[in-house]
């Protein structure tokens, strides 16, 4: 088991019966210890497992000896793959009575990050130390010492040991109650002597993140250092779940660039599909566009920011002149009808986009960029089902009159995109506070649901026109 000469601490002697793992260790190799413990390597039955006892200054004390029971007994009934197991304890005439431990082929989390490691394997490395505390305090159990060279990380897929529990306390125990720690990791209480919970590792898990990202997860690390225990996380399992949500939004970003690539390539096709003709162009008579009044307008959604939260159906018309003459009007006149409204009908989809920027409601990029893939998904949904309205020969028709529209409305916001500054740099930055990081993540998990959700439902309306 890796350790360095400063940091492997270790507790005292154990006093109660023995239990025999087995009749003989051979091959033993001390290990690098501080504090009053040796450790040593010592094979048993060709199987490498890890012996720690106190020192001989430290056999007769009293107090040592309960320190030592204390942290057997908290080890022994500790079973998680991110915790050095503990096997039992036996007298071993090499080194006394000593604590029989899994041995780890690894190498301490401090000599892991200088290894330079990519984000994943350091992802999985805050992930399983947040799964070994929360097992613990389940338990009742603090650790107190959380620290780079005490968390070994194995050579076999970088896998985490928590280790050394010689410092840990639970409710269960009495003893040891005075500061017990290392100073560079301490909570603000333990420094003050106060008792310890779970959140007092939380706080050395802040420090450690830090180590392992020094330019990501700053909001999360900030909560897990604030000096007043009571606004730090309350579990290990929220800082995790806090995480896990921090890397779901990094992941949005690409999706959302992919959606725009998506829709001016369906730009792009359509607009090749209708090069060719294979009909002859229906003479259009010079219909006015229908005006939309009060009760034939459409029901447009308010993409306002302030309004996305409250939209959960897809913008559709309901009602209009041209629906109405569905049944009574030719074929040629029923497309006439289409085409005439056609224009208005998309610019009522488009409008309120159009407002929002005007009106600087958009401030980021991660907006704008939703907004428009949900304004331009719209668009697409309303033309597929206009075209489900006419017959097969007429659609292509339809298309060809619509196109201009849509592959304006692609290409008119270009100018914008360099325009909005990330949220997501700004806060990196310190220039945006964490109560409005917070609710900006929110708001872009909402609509980012709802563009996929759309364009779900885009693809739906499409296969029934092919």
């Amino acid at each position: 088991m890796p350790s360095s000469d400063n940091d492997i601490s270790s507790s005292g002697k154990v006093a109660v019966q023995n239990i025999r793992v087995s009749d003989k260790f051979t091959d033993f190799a001390e290990l690098p210890s501080k504090g009053h413990c040796r450790l040593m390597k010592a094979q048993h039955y060709g199987i490498w497992n890890v012996l720690k006892g106190l020192k001989p200054e430290y056999t007769t004390d009293k107090q040592f000896a309960q320190m030592f029971t204390k942290e057997y007994t908290l080890m022994v009934g500790l079973n998680h793959p991110n915790i050095v197991r503990t096997y039992g304890h036996e007298n071993v005439p090499e080194l006394g009575e000593c604590i029989i431990m899994e041995y780890v082929d690894g190498r301490t989390l401090a000599d892991f990050v200088r290894e330079n490691p990519t984000s994943a394997q350091r992802r999985q490395v805050a992930k399983e130390l947040l799964n070994a505390l929360a097992y613990c305090h389940k338990k009742q159990i603090v650790h107190q010492d959380l620290k780079p060279s005490n968390i070994l990380i194995t050579h076999d897929g970088d896998h985490v040991k928590i280790i050394d529990f010689g410092l840990s306390d639970s409710h269960e125990w009495a003893i040891l109650k005075e500061p017990a720690y290392t100073k560079a990791y301490a909570a603000p209480e333990q420094l003050a002597g106060e008792e310890v919970d779970n959140r007092t590792d939380i706080y050395a898990f802040g420090i450690i993140l830090r180590q392992l990202f020094p330019k990501r997860y700053g909001r999360v690390i900030r909560k897990c250092l604030q000096p007043q225990r009571e606004k730090r996380y309350s579990s290990a399992e929220a800082v995790l779940n806090d995480i896990k949500r921090t890397d779901s939004r990094r992941k949005w970003i690409p999706i959302v660039a992919i959606v725009f690539v998506i829709l001016i390539g369906l730009a792009i096709f359509i607009g090749r599909q209708l090069v060719q003709k294979e009909e002859p162009a229906v003479m259009i008579p010079d219909t006015p566009a229908v005006e939309h009044n009060d009760k034939d307008s459409l029901p447009v959604e308010n993409l306002a920011t302030k309004d996305f939260k409250q939209q959960t159906k897809p913008n559709v018309v309901e009602k209009s002149v041209v629906q109405e003459n569905v049944a009574t009007n030719s074929d040629d006149e029923l497309l006439n009808l289409y085409i005439a409204n056609i224009k208005s009908e998309l610019d009522s989809i488009q409008k309120p986009f159009d407002e929002e920027i005007e009106s600087g409601a958009i401030v980021y990029s991660e907006t704008f960029f939703v907004h428009r893939a949900i304004t331009l998904y719209k668009i697409l949904i309303h033309i597929e089902q206009r075209l489900q309205k006419l017959p097969r020969d007429k659609q292509k028709i339809f298309r060809q009159h619509v196109n201009d529209s849509w592959f304006d409305m692609v290409k008119s916001y270009d100018e914008y995109d360099s325009v909005y500054k990330s949220y997501y740099s700004l806060h990196s930055e310190g220039k945006i506070s964490d109560e409005e990081y917070d609710k900006l993540n929110e708001e872009f998990d909402t609509e980012t649901s709802e563009m996929l959700r759309l364009g779900h439902l885009y693809a739906k309306e499409s296969r029934k026109n092919h």
